[in-house]
Parts: C-alpha cells; sequence; structure tokens
C-alpha cells in the first residue's frame, strides 16, 4: 500500500509540474458539475498566490508544492485558458474510504494480505472483546457473508430483567448469537457512537460498503455494555474481562480485550483492586491480552501535583469551584491524594489565604498525622480572625493496597474570595489530582512572587504529567496507548471537507489531547501510541439516518468520524488479535515485549521511550514477523505396515505441537498412511505450519506359506530369504529351502524388499513323526520355462496342483488323481507352482515365455 501511495504522489508531481493540458476525466466533470464548489490544489507559487488574492479565493492548506482551494470547476477552466493558473490537480481515481489510514500508518494492509509474510492474518479464530457503551450489531460490519452476527455474547450491564443474567456477576443480561440473529436481543448502542466505532476500529469487515475496514476483519466479537452509573464501577469493567475470557476458554479461542474507557482519578499505580483483578486473569492463563486508552486530558491543563515532603511546611492551594456540578454541588473543593504507606509519614492541615495583596493566610485547622485516624471521617472548620466560618472540610483516609489514600472535601465554602490550601510537614511524598475539567477543581499554577508571600518558596506547582486514566490503564500488563493524528480531514455526507477547527496536528503526531504518563511508580505510559484522532468508523444506524449528523458522516454514508485514544486503542487491540491468531499461546508479555521490539520512530516520536509517544508507534508486518519461524516434519515418508513415527523439527526451539490427524506433541505416533500437516509451537507460542507430508505404504513382497517335503521346508518370494528357528537367525539360511534337522522347533522365514520392508511367514511347527527323505517321491516340470504348455511327471498320485502369482496371490486350483497332469492358459509371467502329494507339497517356480 505504502508503494501506492508513493506512486499517486509521484503521479501528482509529474502532472502539475509537467502536463500543461487539461487533465484527464477534468472535461466530463465540467460537463457535469461547472458551478458545484470543489476542493481543487495548484502549485504553490507567487503567481498563483497573486492570482487567489486578486480573486478572493481562500486558501485552505497549502504544502511546499501545493495550494488547496475550494472553487468551481467553470472557474479552473477560464483561469486555465487564460493562462492566469499554469497547473492544476484533477484526479481520475475512484476514491475508497479506508479505515482507516490506520491501516497503512501501522503496516495493517500488508498483513491482510499476507504480504512478506508466510500467510494472510485477519484475527480469524481470536475473540475481541469490547466494553464500551454498546454496539449496533445491526451495522453490516458486523455480520459475516451470510448475513449473520459476528457478536458470539452482548452482555449489557445496563438491563436487570430477564432469564439470562450471567453468573457469578448476577447482573446484567446477556444475549447470544442466536438472539441477535433472530431479532430477540433488546439491547444496542442507542445514546452514543463510541462502543460501535471503537470497534469499528478493532473488528470492521467494511461488508456495509467495502470501505472502513477494521484491524481483524475475520475475528468473533464478545460486547459488554458498561453501565456509568453502577457502583465500584471499576469492579464491573473488571467482571467485564472475566466474562469475555472464560466464554473464550470455552470456545478454545485466545481472546484480546478492549478498554477504551477509564477513570482520571485514582491510585495511578496499577495496584488498585479492578487492576489486580485484570492482571490475575492475564496471569492465569496463555492467549489474553488487554489493551486500554491512555486518556484524552493532555490539554486540560496542569490538574496533577507531586510533593515531596520535608520538615519544613510546604503547601498546594486549590481555587474554589462557584460553578454547578453534577457530582459534588458548587463552592467546594476536593483533591484525591495517594501515597504508599512507606512514604505517608507526614502530618496535614488546611488553611485559606487572601488572593490578592499579601496573599495572608487568614485562618487554618490544626495539623494531624496521616496515619492517626483511619477510616473515620475527619472534621475540620477553618475560622477567620473574627471567629466566622471560612469553610468546613471534610477528611477521609484509608489503606488500600499498600496505598495510603487521603480525600479533601470542602463542603461549605463561604467566598470566592480565597486560595484554599493542604498544608503538609514530616517525611515522604505524594501525589494528588483535581481540575475544574473534571466538575472539581483547579489548582493554582499562578502563584505570588517570593517577596509579595514569603512561604512561597515551599509551594508544590502542579505539572501535566500522569494525566493519563488510571487503574487498569496504569498496570504494567495491559497495554496503554497513546494518539496520533490519523488523517487531515475528510469528505463528509455533505460533501464539505472536514478539517478539525483551530488543530493544525501533523498526520502522525501525537494530538495535543493525548494523556502523558508516567503512572505514579514511574512506569511509562503510555507504552505504544497509535492512530487515533480524524478516524472514520462504524456508527450506529440511527446516527447514519439522521441528516443532522452529516457532518459527522463520512461520503460513503455507512462510517462516522470519531477520534482520541479510544480510537487509537482498538487499532492496537486490532493488531494483537491478528497477533493472536498467529501466536495463540502466547501471553501478554510475550505481545508487549514483542510490540515494543517492533515499534517505528519518526521525526515526531524523537528518541524513545518517552512519556509522550511511549515506545513508539506499532508495526503490524514487524511484529508478526518477529515470531516468523519455519518448522518441518521429519520421519519416515513410507511405511511397511500401519505404523509409524513423525516428529517436528524448526528454525527455533519448539514446545508442541499440533497434527492434522488430532494428535498433540513435537512427535506423531501414525496409524496410517496418508497426508499429515502440523501446526508447530515455539518459546514465544507462535505458531508456524508445515509442508504436507505424505506418507505411503509400502507393498511387502509376496511370500508362500512355508510347506514341508519330508525333511525340507520351503517358501517362494521374489528375492532374499533368512530362516529362523525359534526367532533367531539360522546363519547361512538364505536360499527357498531349509533341511531341517533335530533339535526341531518353530520356523519362519523373512525377505526384506529394497525399501526395507520385512514380509515374513507364519511360524510353522513341522511335522517330525515318520519325517520322509526328500527322495521318497519325485516330481518333472517340463519345459519350464515353456511358451505355453507345462507337463507334471510323479512317481506319485498328485491331488492338487496349487498355481501363484509373482504378487503371491493365488490364480488357480486344479484338481487331479493321476501321475501326470498338463498346465496351460497362463499369460507370460513368473508363477509358483505348489503340488500336492500324498499329504506332501512340492513347490517350483515356472515361467511363461
Amino acid at each position: 500500500m505504502l508503494r501506492i501511495i508513493s506512486f499517486i504522489f509521484f503521479l501528482v508531481f509529474i502532472s502539475i509540474h509537467s502536463i500543461s493540458q487539461v487533465q484527464f476525466g477534468f472535461e466530463d466533470y465540467l460537463k457535469r458539475n461547472p458551478q458545484k464548489i470543489t476542493t481543487f490544489c495548484i502549485s504553490n507559487s507567487t503567481k498563483h498566490l497573486n492570482l487567489l488574492e486578486k480573486e478572493g479565493v481562500k486558501i485552505k492548506y497549502s504544502t511546499t508544492h501545493y495550494l488547496f482551494i475550494s472553487a468551481t470547476a467553470n472557474w479552473i477552466d477560464e483561469q486555465k485558458k487564460i493562462k492566469a493558473i499554469d497547473d492544476f490537480y484533477f484526479e481520475f481515481a475512484p476514491p475508497m474510504a479506508l479505515s482507516d489510514t490506520a491501516l497503512v500508518l501501522h503496516h495493517v494492509k500488508d498483513v491482510h494480505n499476507g504480504f512478506g509474510l508466510d500467510k494472510s492474518y485477519q484475527g480469524e479464530n481470536v475473540i475481541i472483546g469490547i466494553v464500551d457503551q454498546g454496539l449496533d450489531w445491526n451495522h453490516p460490519d458486523f455480520k459475516d457473508s451470510n448475513g449473520n452476527t459476528r457478536v458470539l455474547r452482548y452482555w449489557d450491564h445496563s438491563v436487570n430483567s430477564g432469564n439470562n443474567t450471567p453468573q457469578p456477576y448476577n447482573y446484567g443480561v446477556v444475549w447470544n448469537s442466536d438472539d441477535i440473529n433472530n431479532n430477540i436481543c433488546t439491547s444496542t448502542e442507542n445514546s452514543t457512537a463510541h462502543g460501535t466505532t471503537v470497534t469499528g476500529i478493532a473488528a470492521s469487515n467494511g461488508r456495509a460498503n467495502g470501505t472502513n475496514t477494521g484491524m481483524a476483519p475475520k475475528s468473533s466479537l464478545i460486547v459488554v455494555e458498561t453501565d456509568f452509573n453502577l457502583a465500584n464501577w471499576t469492579l464491573t469493567i473488571a467482571d467485564a474481562c472475566d466474562y469475555i475470557f472464560s466464554v473464550a476458554d470455552s470456545l478454545g479461542m485466545p481472546a484480546v480485550v478492549n478498554l477504551s474507557l477509564g477513570t482520571y482519578l485514582g491510585s495511578h499505580d496499577g495496584n488498585d483492586p479492578a487492576s489486580e483483578y485484570i492482571e490475575t486473569l492475564l496471569d492465569s492463563k496463555e492467549g489474553r491480552i488487554v489493551v486500554s486508552a491512555a486518556g484524552n486530558s493532555g490539554a486540560k491543563g496542569k490538574y496533577h501535583v507531586h510533593a515531596d515532603i520535608d520538615n519544613d511546611t510546604s503547601f498546594v492551594w486549590f481555587a474554589n469551584n462557584p460553578s454547578s456540578s453534577a457530582l459534588l454541588g458548587p463552592n467546594h473543593i476536593y483533591f484525591d491524594l495517594w501515597s504508599d504507606t512507606s512514604s505517608a509519614n507526614f502530618s496535614f492541615a488546611y488553611g485559606a489565604n487572601l488572593t490578592s495583596l499579601n496573599y495572608s493566610e487568614r485562618g487554618t485547622t490544626s495539623f494531624s498525622p496521616a496515619m492517626s485516624s483511619l477510616n473515620t471521617p475527619l472534621l475540620d472548620t477553618i475560622f477567620n480572625s473574627s471567629g466566622q466560618v471560612i469553610a468546613t472540610i471534610e477528611t477521609y483516609t484509608e489503606l488500600e493496597n499498600g496505598n495510603f489514600h487521603l480525600e479533601g472535601y470542602f463542603s461549605s465554602i463561604d467566598s470566592t474570595d480565597y486560595l484554599f490550601s493542604l498544608k503538609t510537614f514530616g517525611n515522604g511524598s505524594y501525589d494528588l489530582w483535581s481540575g475544574a475539567w473534571l466538575g472539581l477543581n483547579d489548582i493554582i499554577s499562578q502563584v505570588p512572587t517570593s517577596s509579595q508571600y514569603p512561604p512561597i518558596t515551599h509551594y508544590h506547582y502542579p505539572d501535566s504529567l500522569q494525566t493519563i486514566v488510571s487503574s487498569w490503564n496504569c498496570s504494567e500488563k495491559v497495554i496503554s496507548v497513546g494518539n496520533v493524528r490519523n488523517r487531515h480531514g475528510h469528505i463528509d455526507a455533505n460533501g464539505n471537507y472536514y478539517t478539525p477547527a483551530n488543530d493544525n496536528t501533523p498526520v502522525g503526531k501525537r494530538s495535543p489531547n493525548s494523556s502523558r504518563g508516567p503512572n505514579r511508580h514511574s512506569v511509562l505510559k503510555p507504552d505504544v501510541c497509535a492512530s487515533g484522532d480524524v478516524t472514520l468508523a462504524s456508527a450506529p444506524i440511527w446516527l447514519l439516518n439522521n441528516p443532522g449528523n452529516n457532518s459527522l458522516i463520512d461520503s460513503g454514508g455507512w462510517h462516522a468520524r470519531n477520534g482520541g485514544t479510544s480510537m487509537a486503542s482498538p487499532v492496537v487491540a486490532g493488531i494483537a488479535a491478528l497477533y493472536l491468531e498467529k501466536c495463540r499461546r502466547a501471553t501478554y508479555s510475550n505481545f508487549k515485549t514483542d510490540l515494543i521490539n517492533t515499534v517505528f520512530t519518526d521525526n515526531f516520536t524523537g528518541a524513545i521511550p518517552n512519556i509522550n509517544y511511549g515506545y513508539g508507534k506499532p508495526h503490524a508486518k514487524n511484529l508478526l514477523n518477529l515470531n516468523s519461524f519455519s518448522a518441518a516434519i521429519i520421519g519416515d515418508d513410507s511405511l511397511c505396515t500401519n505404523q509409524g513415527l513423525l516428529s517436528l523439527i524448526g528454525s527455533e526451539t519448539l514446545t508442541d505441537g499440533i497434527w492434522s490427524d488430532g494428535n498433540i506433541g513435537l512427535t506423531n505416533s501414525i496409524e496410517s498412511p496418508g497426508q499429515y500437516v502440523a501446526t508447530a509451537y515455539n518459546l514465544s507460542g507462535c505458531a508456524a505450519l508445515t509442508d504436507t507430508f505424505d506418507v505411503v505404504l509400502m507393498d511387502p513382497l509376496p511370500m508362500l506359506p512355508i510347506i514341508q517335503s519330508g525333511t525340507t521346508l520351503a517358501t517362494l518370494s521374489l528375492t532374499n530369504y533368512q530362516w529362523t528357528l525359534n526367532g533367531v537367525d539360522i546363519p547361512g539360511a538364505t536360499s527357498s529351502t531349509l533341511e531341517i534337522e533335530p533339535p526341531y522347533g518353530v520356523y519362519t522365514c523373512y525377505c526384506t524388499s529394497e525399501a526395507g520392508c520385512i514380509s515374513e511367514t507364519e511360524p510353522y511347527s513341522p511335522n517330525i513323526s515318520g519325517l520322509m527323505p526328500n527322495d521318497s517321491f519325485s516330481i518333472q516340470i517340463y519345459p519350464n520355462p515353456s511358451q505355453g504348455v507345462f507337463n507334471v511327471l510323479c512317481n506319485e498320485k498328485i491331488e492338487i496342483i496349487e498355481i501363484f502369482g509373482s504378487d503371491g496371490k493365488l490364480i488357480k486350483t486344479l484338481i487331479f488323481n493321476s501321475n501326470s497332469a498338463v498346465i496351460d492358459g497362463l499369460s507370460s509371467g513368473i508363477y509358483h507352482l505348489v503340488c500336492h502329494v500324498q499329504n506332501e507339497k512340492f513347490f517350483s517356480k515356472i515361467i511363461r515365455i
């Protein structure tokens, strides 16, 4: 795909700089649409700049070589005819929106097509779990070629009626694929488009109109519709992960879960309960990956504070939020503070300072040791010098999994004329978060000078770090994804070209909104950055059917625009599904290591790793190629019996294999000939498919049963002989006959073909009573070889003559009662003749010429 794009740009360059005639297709377009406003571009020259200024034509966008404008085809034609413009670009290339440019930017298209890989990968036999605000499963992008849903399960957290409440969770309702196909399912995304667009990026198959294919178009889906109103909401997300992995286990499929949702408050260390829950799920079994959005608060200002505390009293100021807040009400202050228990050796108090002049403190509370009143609300009041109440404060403290957690809430503030402080002294450190954009309150970053207020030298300034969402996103075991600009713009359903207002972020550069890390324990976050802003993806039907949304919908009519890390995360989740198709037994750790080892960088990322781009941008093709290895089957390709042993070898250390006959292991004791193929697995759980190994069953040499004539045992075959007595080879006994003598036993004779196949007679115990010498009767066969008729003469009566072919099969049985016989009617070839005389047998080889 990259080669195609380069070629197109090359053609554009040539057409603009070398071709002066009207471009192909323009005349037809001019006739059909002379006055339609259309996007054109002309070369970036002084002449053209002056013309556009004179004509009042606005330049929408300019590059080194081009000026992008909106004009009518008629205007372009007129200016070209009078040579006011030297050239213009008109494209004969039927447009197709992609889902998106992300497919190209992250080299996913090559993976879908199998370019440079052992095969094509599209997420087949892998589950993508989407935990979000729902899914409009009616969209054709989520149906297979037969029109059946690709959604295996739909768990709606917001509904609590019905008989399909999943256990052990005991809330919500689960619908299966039959419910959806039969239109029984009543759960769908009907208020937002978030979940549907997220799912589209990860898994759309482009079936609606052949465009906007997702990262893993052949994956299966499990959707969990979350309910933001549920208590302990993060735990319900962990439940969702557990449910998805459990269903995947029951189906014998690997699964990746996408979490394009989160909370900005919390411990930010990946040690909270929900994180621990999810980490346990990841640790417990291979074939599991969780990917999450890093957050979109990178441009929300400085709402985080890290404070290192010593014996000098230090502080941070908060501004009262007079606006109404759905969370807490107007005139409040709230902050969320976290510290390791080993770092919580400090005392705290609250104060109120004037907002101007000398910023003097007007009132304060007493200091309280941080660990003194755990799990017991602390009620404080700040009074001014006149004894009037400035604010009442509630403090809540607890210990959580090695963390000290403090929530400060100023519940009643009588004025907006104060800066309210959290003061600390002692030993340790903390991190806290707040912000008016969260419905809370701002942390003061513009402070007085030390001459205005000397204690300001001990001020803890807010920063824009650790703006990532908390909980699972901060886990070392979950892949956190930041957001880079996916495309410059697109044509909407009104025919207008959309670009984000006041946002000139180039394609591939990190969005200013993308949250930055690290987590509270300095673990790098995000892990990677992927394409997010200005992305087109599958959208709910109700949104697409409303003309009022045309500015959001792409020109094809089936997809809508979305952005942020919510869209970047499913890009990586979809790539993870491709990885699990190849490496279905891989762990989350295998994936993270391989993902990081195959990222690409550019001028935007700079030196990596860093808190903006993590380790870089995912490169899907390199990721899958990293785990490319060869495997082959070795063993006997020809069997003498129906049993054989085949083994797997590989260019890497192999751990296991799955054979086409259902056997599992690095070796396979086969029980029949046929064609064998195996999938071999390496130490990372990645798979390689062997070539077909053909095993044939060799025909053993024909061998007649042992017959006895006096003290002579005889058999016939085509070649070598070896007689055995009681299972032991008899030295020198390598002819078709064997003279036996005491001590007698059990005899066999075997021969070996050129292929090594052994044919052996059934064991024979000779009749040792009254053994006749070999000359007790005589037989003559003449002529031998013969051109047609064989004469047989014997001094005793011939009873039966059996004629066997060279393959050991009985051809004729002739019955006589005389001392002579005539044999004819045989075609050319070698035959074995067995003559039955007085309970004895005599054999000979005859040749029909």
